[in-house]
């Protein structure tokens, strides 16, 4: 945009072209200042009323559900979150914001307050509104990560070219421009060890937590108990809940900051997760676990609605013999459209889903 408004001086006198874009490339950074405040305020007060889910389950469920099943689906399921359209859209807001930064810091406030907004909106839609359908085992977030790097290498780009064009003004810009180049190598090198880091880590857990774990139980129910447990779930079971004393004072955020190896390590976590939490198995779904569903699932239960002449017994009568069938839970009103009673009890194709 910055560009594009002082392309007339530009070709009025392409001598002062340098100069020109020098004095108007910062300006470019106002519209961001009201884009993040946009951002932040319009879409954020739009994922917490949550219309468009509203709309969804009140208007097109009367016009497209038109089985009991479907009309059950729709009252259980919980809306998605594609992530492949969410983390796009954020990761390009943060990657301007770095961007900007570096010309206009004034950015970094107003893109700090707006990303705060959304992550108010999506910490709480993804505790109580959304559900994740898909497990991304926690691979988003090196993706991520590693495309934030756009943001550095761009605002590094538009400093090097900055001073690069201050350099036609005054010789006192070499010394910042070449600081810069190294910055730029410095970020390459950076980012290239940080990727050796996760690189190992996104496929395979590492051993080291696993024998980290095994010490922590053996100090929880003693050395000779530890041993005497025959499998890893007794050890579970027989382990005494860490409600002592945490094995570090609270840090502060400058320390938490600087020292997440120390503050943050798999201790420290590991007494965030609940232990008072008892989940049983049965031993179907213990064999099962690891089983395609089309292999161990039954044949799926036909419900149909109810009718008041009596033709969805005759067709229960009949498809019994061929498979399960039940018109319970759901019947034709006066009108021909389903009902479908979602405060009496559990419907007849109801299953039990395992914690895992």
């Amino acid at each position: 945009s910055a560009a594009t408004s002082v392309g007339g001086a530009i070709a009025q006198n392409p001598s002062s072209a340098v100069s020109v874009l020098a004095n108007n490339l910062p300006q470019a950074s106002t519209f961001y200042l009201s884009y993040f405040l946009l951002q932040g305020l319009g879409v954020v007060s739009g994922l917490l009323v949550g219309l468009v889910g509203l709309v969804i389950f009140m208007v097109l469920g009367k016009l497209l559900d038109s089985t009991p099943r479907k009309m059950y689906k729709r009252w259980i399921s919980l809306s998605g979150l594609g992530w492949g359209t969410v983390f796009p859209i954020y990761t390009n807001l943060f990657v301007i914001a770095i961007c900007y930064a570096a010309i206009a810091p004034l950015v970094l406030g107003f893109a700090a307050i707006g990303l705060f907004l959304f992550y108010i909106a999506y910490r709480y839609n993804l505790l109580f509104v959304t559900d994740a359908s898909v497990d991304t085992k926690g691979r988003v977030y090196p993706r991520a990560l590693q495309q934030i790097f756009v943001g550095l290498y761009l605002a590094e780009a538009c400093l090097i070219g900055l001073f690069g064009i201050g350099l036609g003004k005054s010789i006192g810009a070499l010394g910042p421009m070449i600081l810069m180049i190294l910055m730029l190598v410095f970020t390459v090198l950076y980012q290239s060890s940080l990727n050796a880091a996760l690189t190992p880590l996104i496929d395979y857990l590492p051993k080291t937590i696993d024998a980290e774990e095994r010490r922590l139980l053996a100090e929880e129910i003693g050395a000779d108990g530890y041993d005497a447990v025959p499998n890893k779930e007794a050890q579970f079971a027989h382990a005494r809940p860490a409600n002592g004393p945490a094995p570090r004072k609270k840090p502060n955020f400058l320390s938490l900051w600087l020292r997440p190896d120390i503050y943050q390590d798999y201790e420290t976590m590991r007494r965030m997760v609940p232990k008072d939490i008892a989940v049983h198995y049965t031993q179907e779904e213990e064999q099962n676990a690891f089983f395609n569903p089309a292999i161990t699932q039954a044949t799926p239960l036909l419900w149909i609605p109810r009718d008041g002449a009596g033709i969805s017994h005759q067709e229960v009568r009949d498809t019994r013999q061929v498979m399960p069938v039940t018109d319970d839970g759901a019947f034709l009103d006066d009108k021909g459209k389903i009902v479908w009673d979602s405060q009496d009890g559990r419907p007849p194709i109801y299953e039990e889903v395992p914690y895992y």
